[in-house]
């Protein structure tokens, strides 16, 4: 508990990531949180680490309610047992409730509390589409998502059927079985008081998969709500101790790199570019996927203008995105799965606070398209990524009249992909042949075992009936014996003593 005066908090925010949990979707409810100057009880993971961030936000929440819970978040198991937990945390009636996908079970304990307390105003967010897949635009349909409850099922039809009466609308009941991400997209626009969008975009395609009457009826009460920036006073709460030198001209890239958002564009125009002051630019990539990024870039002549690093902590990153001359932020690949592009990438709202100048290289018609950005340019039009390193050496004084870039570095490139593809297939290959040749003798060897193991079966076998047999004589000898002292000690055994050994002598 922070040490608030105002203990009388009237606004629960349900929050699973939230700091000191350093994930995205957490940093921005904890910004909207500072941002609105809110006191706030959250629900959140119980999460021992400590953050700076986490001191920072602290003196906004009045109490924390920590859920611990091990199974993996948003799998079915996980949605039922954080409305249980959740639930019997939260020990009073709040005027206002806030919740935010990711993750999306954020949304399925919200919709229960506002079942019981349906004088709550929700407010709900959605960060990104949940029912269609990033990568191919289609519906998910992952078996760990379909949830097979038929109490559960009808309870809700029946909530869905008295908002029908009360509110003359004529919403469909759910199927059972029945998507969870379905289910917590439609129940939520259906049941919340407010619905927010991070852009247009956004809410454009994820309303496009709903008939008429709920997408007229969330467009009413939905409004659209960027990432908030955090105050610029805490781009220098903590130093980020990167040397850079001034001399060059320093861009960097903060985040993920993978199939879909990547940086060949400018890699084509870099490589082709013969320019005397070339060397100039160097690009910056802090990143989780630096392995990646050094197979893609290593055989080509510029990869000792790219120095990759390892993700910065938080602060230390708002801190490093002022230290640069130019912060590279690129589009998500959505052409021919979306109509629109649905994302903004989140480091926009972390850039734009730094002071630097911004490269967006976008995808057409997309948000970040849409954006004033220092320099500009397209995903899939090489050219212009020639362009802007052209119009950045230029604004950094380092102009060359005769500067040119090669004709044929596309078909290089390609082909130098092509290359290291069929190596790293070749390497597979090689590795998968040695797999199955140990797969097979493990067959070998676990066909000797079994053998051995019979043969152990059948002498256990065999022992276990000399056992039982030597049981049985240990028994008879017992029985034998006994009858034998019983004789012995008898009366009538010492009363013939005398004639037994008349007998013997004779």
């Amino acid at each position: 508990m922070s040490n608030m005066e105002n203990n009388d908090v009237d606004y629960l925010v349900i929050s699973y990531y939230f700091p000191p949990r350093l994930e995205t979707s957490g940093l921005v409810v904890a910004r909207k949180i500072m941002e609105k100057n809110l006191n706030v009880d959250v629900i959140q993971s119980a999460y021992d680490e400590s953050s700076d961030f986490n001191e920072i936000i602290n003196k906004h929440i009045n109490n924390r309610f920590p859920i611990d819970i091990k199974t993996k978040p948003d799998y079915i198991p996980f949605i039922f047992k954080y409305i249980d937990l959740g639930l019997k945390a939260i020990k009073k009636n709040y005027k206002k409730v806030y919740s935010r996908s990711y993750i999306y079970s954020n949304h399925f304990l919200a919709l229960e509390y506002k079942f019981k307390n349906p004088n709550a105003e929700w407010t709900a967010e959605f960060s990104d589409p949940l029912l269609l897949n990033l990568y191919t635009g289609a519906i998910k349909n992952y078996p760990r998502a379909i949830l097979d409850n038929s109490d559960y099922i009808n309870k809700l039809n029946e909530k869905i059927e008295k908002f029908n009466e009360v509110s003359d609308t004529d919403f469909k009941a759910l199927d059972n079985p029945n998507n969870t991400f379905f289910m917590a997209e439609y129940l939520t626009f259906i049941f919340a008081d407010k619905i927010i969008f991070t852009n247009e975009n956004q809410r454009e395609v994820m309303l496009s998969v709903y008939d008429n009457e709920l997408r007229e009826f969330v467009m009413n009460k939905s409004k659209l709500e960027a990432h908030p920036t955090i105050d610029k006073k805490f781009y220098n709460f903590k130093d980020c101790e990167i040397r850079l030198d001034n001399n060059n001209i320093n861009i960097a890239y903060f985040g993920t790199y993978y199939y879909i958002r990547h940086f060949e564009s400018l890699f084509y125009a870099f490589e082709a570019l013969n320019h005397k002051y070339k060397d100039k630019i160097k690009l910056y990539f802090f990143t989780s996927r630096a392995e990646l990024l050094k197979v893609a870039t290593g055989s080509l002549k510029i990869s000792n203008n790219i120095i990759i690093e390892k993700p910065l902590k938080y602060f230390e990153f708002l801190n490093a995105t002022t230290k640069f001359d130019i912060l590279l932020i690129n589009d998500t690949i959505t052409k021919g799965h979306f109509k629109v592009n649905p994302y903004l990438p989140s480091k926009y709202s972390d850039y734009i606070g730094s002071g630097s100048d911004i490269w967006g290289i976008c995808e057409e018609d997309s948000i970040l398209s849409k954006k004033e950005l220092m320099y500009k340019s397209s995903m899939t039009d090489y050219q212009s990524s020639c362009d802007v390193l052209i119009d950045i050496l230029n604004d950094y004084g380092y102009e060359d009249q005769d500067y040119y870039f090669e004709d044929n570095i596309y078909e290089k490139r390609i082909n130098e992909l092509n290359w290291r593809f069929g190596f790293e297939f070749d390497e597979r290959k090689k590795y998968l042949s040695r797999y199955n040749n140990l797969k097979e003798k493990n067959m070998t060897l676990n066909g000797e075992l079994q053998t051995l193991m019979n043969k152990n079966k059948k002498l256990k076998a065999e022992n276990d009936v000399l056992r039982k047999k030597n049981k049985n004589l240990k028994k008879e000898n017992e029985t034998l014996e006994s009858k034998y002292n019983e004789i012995v000690n008898s009366n009538s055994w010492k009363i013939t003593e005398p004639l037994r050994k008349l007998k013997n002598s004779k």
